[in-house]
Parts: structure tokens; C-alpha cells; sequence
């Protein structure tokens, strides 16, 4: 049985505050040491790649180890009663096709933003308008899936996995 996008959604809020928590004790550092010009040696592509490197791969290696882990979920996900599985098997998902579904999920739409960001900063022509309209149709796209067919995302179909219904605060599956 898939989950129903109501959850997902929802599930899919609770992990994003989550996650927002988490950038904004980066930018309490960040910030300050930007405005005082501490890291002006530092070009837009290197803090580009600080920012991946400070968010983005640590909030990519929580959410894989969540829902490869015991509970096989997210915080919002667990709260909901849902769970990331292999699909058409049902099997837990393993830690590969976890850093997979994840990078789809956030390293790709993410780092499609930064770049676009960056590039629109610079004064980047129809190039970077392009890039950062594909950099917003990435994560619509992921939304607009859930409601079409049988409501796997387009990162699901690409890992292979599916979002089960279960208990919700269910510890295990």
C-alpha cells in the first residue's frame, strides 16, 4: 500500500523545518563572518561549495541514515506512519539507494539553486534565467508527481523505492 500525498506532504513539512533549523544555525555563523568581510577572499563558487559541504551533505547524510536506519524514516515521515521501502519488493531500502533517493531529493534541486543563485548574482544573462527557472521546476515537478499515477515521485522512480503507509508513531516497522 503507497501513502497518501496528504502525509507525504505533510511529512515532507515537518522535515523541512527540520532541516531549516539546521541552516539557520549555519547562517548564525556564516552570516556574521560574511558581512565582516572575513570571507571575501573566498569567490561566490567557493562559498557555493562551503554551503554544500555545511548543509547540504549533512542534512543528505541524516536523512539517509534515518531512513536506511532502524526506523526506516524521517522524522516527519515517523510521526505520520510512513516508510521508505524498496520497490515492487516491499525490502528495506539500503544505504546506496538511500544516498541516491536523498541526493535526488535535495543535493540536485539544492545545488541547481545555488548555481542559479550565484549566476543571476553576477549578472548572468538569459543563461542564468534559464537555469534558474530549471532550478524552481525541478522541486514543482517532484510535487506535481505525487498527485499523478500512483503518487511516487520522479526521485522515487529514479531509486527505485516507494513511501508506505504504516502505524503512525509506529517505532519500527
Amino acid at each position: 500500500m503507497t501513502s497518501t500525498t496528504r502525509s507525504r506532504l505533510l511529512a515532507g513539512l515537518i522535515d523541512l523545518g527540520l532541516v531549516l533549523v539546521w541552516v539557520l544555525l549555519v547562517a548564525a555563523i556564516g552570516v556574521p563572518l560574511y558581512l565582516t568581510g572575513q570571507t571575501r577572499a573566498l569567490g561566490p563558487l567557493a562559498l557555493n561549495l562551503v554551503g554544500l559541504a555545511l548543509v547540504v551533505l549533512p542534512v543528505t547524510g541524516a536523512l539517509t541514515a534515518m531512513e536506511c536506519g532502524p526506523y526506516e524514516a524521517t522524522p516527519g515521515k515517523l510521526k505520520l506512519g510512513l516508510r521508505v521501502r524498496v520497490d515492487p519488493t516491499g525490502e528495506r531500502i539500503s544505504w546506496l539507494r538511500s544516498v541516491l533517493r536523498n541526493l535526488l531529493k535535495l543535493g540536485v534541486p539544492w545545488s541547481l539553486g545555488h548555481l542559479a543563485s550565484i549566476a543571476v548574482a553576477s549578472g548572468g544573462g538569459v543563461e542564468a534565467q534559464i537555469g534558474a527557472i530549471v532550478s524552481m521546476a525541478v522541486p514543482l515537478a517532484y510535487v506535481v508527481s505525487m498527485f499523478v499515477g500512483d503518487g511516487r515521485t520522479i526521485y522515487d522512480r529514479l531509486a527505485g523505492t516507494m513511501v508506505i503507509s504504516t502505524q503512525p508513531g509506529r517505532r519500527f516497522a
